[in-house]
């Protein structure tokens, strides 16, 4: 096995931990590398049959123990962090880099709104990105066996989807769970009488949960497809399942994320950058772009109702509590805005229905920190596996662009994928000279076998 670098003094193989040569994932250790696929397929695999799991909890009284699937997410990161500490004296730097920047941003919800719950939520949130970073190619470049893992995913996702629109109408439909003191909606009932446009969950919670990780999970397998007609085929049973969950948002971005992965292999990363700039652009321009716009619609989950109301309304709101209650450029705070204002502000909870919203609640200036290095990373030259890039780069762009309507990032598994698709995008894009042999092998014979060279 070779090794990025060396020890100076030695001249011992060693192995980096932020380009290891395990699998196309960032962890140093194979055993490591095996725990982070298992708890990731685990995770998933509890995310697919959330909506079951959740009611089989309700029936016993026991809703809050949904919370240990958390454990998945932050159990191989504590042992990644104490068997590098163990080994070799000193932390993780990425965890060291990450927990910094998490504590900051913290502290900055805590001295404003003086809520530790709420910046512990925001933290669990970003629990998955730290996660997938890691997992990297494990998640988006899986071996045949996860493959085929992620393939029944997909299998019992689309049966779900067909069954909630048109046969059966599941238990666990409307049901409302109490996790610590928090009301969760199971797969919502909407009440909307005509079958099309009703909004279905499947065995999932929610038509956004859906929505996120079906394309995810379309764009992983078709990556492992060297047949561009079998692409064809699942991304436009992907659209089709997109479509019934009426998610409009998720439609729009995943188009162009599928036609791109379905041209010739020439023109597919440069399609998929476009994409990814493109739909970037978009999630950033909306909600800035649109401010005292009026925009004529019509009725009906079909309509562009629902982007009026966030333009009207959700996005002016947003916009007003981050001003009212932001640290000079440094945001609101980690969880300052979502999901976590449920715990200290329910009257003000804003959903902020936009990626680049939420970014800068929590972030503040440090948003185009982040999103620039993410850009950085997605134009870099492909040094590794192009294979491995292309699903990161189209995961990338899909989340982008579902963000642009939806804070795609409270998604545990938009979270999770969006993570290893940085993740890959930060090992296969080294610089030239320091990339490694590849003994796991891609998904596909990579048409440029030393890395880019278009």
């Amino acid at each position: 096995m070779t090794y990025a670098g060396t020890f100076p003094a030695t001249g011992t193989a060693r192995q980096s931990i932020f380009v290891p040569d395990i699998g196309g994932s960032n962890v140093h250790d194979a055993g490591l590398a095996r725990v982070f696929m298992l708890c990731g397929m685990i995770y998933l695999g509890i995310y697919v049959l959330e909506a079951v799991v959740r009611y089989g909890l309700y029936l016993v009284g026991k809703d809050s123990l949904i919370l240990l699937r958390d454990g998945l997410m932050a159990g191989p990161l504590l042992l990644l962090c104490a068997a590098q500490g163990i080994r070799e004296r000193r932390m993780n730097p990425v965890l060291a880099l990450g927990g910094v920047l998490l504590a900051f941003h913290a502290l900055i919800l805590v001295g404003n709104v003086g809520s530790v719950m709420g910046a512990v939520y925001g933290a669990k949130i970003m629990l998955n990105m730290f996660f997938g970073f890691f997992a990297a190619s494990l998640l988006l470049s899986p071996d045949g066996r996860v493959t085929k893992l992620m393939g029944l995913f997909w299998v019992l996702i689309m049966i779900g989807i067909v069954l909630d629109k048109f046969v059966m109408t599941f238990p666990w439909t409307g049901i409302r769970t109490v996790v610590g003191d928090l009301n969760v909606d199971v797969s919502k009932d909407w009440f909307i009488s005509d079958p099309m446009a009703r909004r279905v969950a499947g065995f999932t919670r929610s038509s956004i949960a859906v929505a996120a990780v079906l394309p995810c999970l379309s764009i992983i397998l078709m990556a492992r497809l060297e047949n561009l007609l079998l692409r064809a085929a699942i991304g436009a049973l992907a659209l089709a399942g997109v479509f019934l969950t009426t998610q409009k948002g998720a439609l729009i971005a995943l188009l162009p994320v599928v036609g791109a992965m379905c041209l010739p292999v020439a023109y597919r990363l440069s399609c998929l950058r476009a994409s990814f700039l493109g739909l970037l652009l978009l999630a950033v321009g909306l909600p800035l772009l649109t401010i005292d716009l009026h925009l004529p619609h019509g009725d009906g989950v079909f309509s562009m109702e629902s982007l009026y109301l966030r333009i009207a309304y959700t996005w002016p709101q947003a916009w007003d509590w981050i001003e009212r209650s932001q640290l000079l450029i440094f945001g609101v705070g980690l969880g300052g805005i979502g999901g976590p204002q449920r715990l200290f502000a329910p009257n003000y909870f804003n959903p902020a229905d936009n990626i680049a919203v939420l970014f800068y609640a929590y972030f503040g200036i440090f948003a185009f920190l982040y999103i620039g290095f993410i850009v950085w990373l997605a134009l870099r030259r492909v040094t590794g596996e192009v294979a491995r890039v292309e699903p990161a780069l189209a995961v990338l762009a899909f989340t982008f662009g579902y963000g642009a309507v939806l804070s795609v990032i409270e998604d545990q598994s938009a979270c999770l994928f969006m993570g290893a698709a940085i993740g890959v995008l930060w090992r296969e894009t080294a610089r030239a000279g320091t990339h490694i042999s590849r003994p796991y092998g891609s998904p596909r014979s990579t048409p440029y076998p030393g890395g880019e060279t278009t």
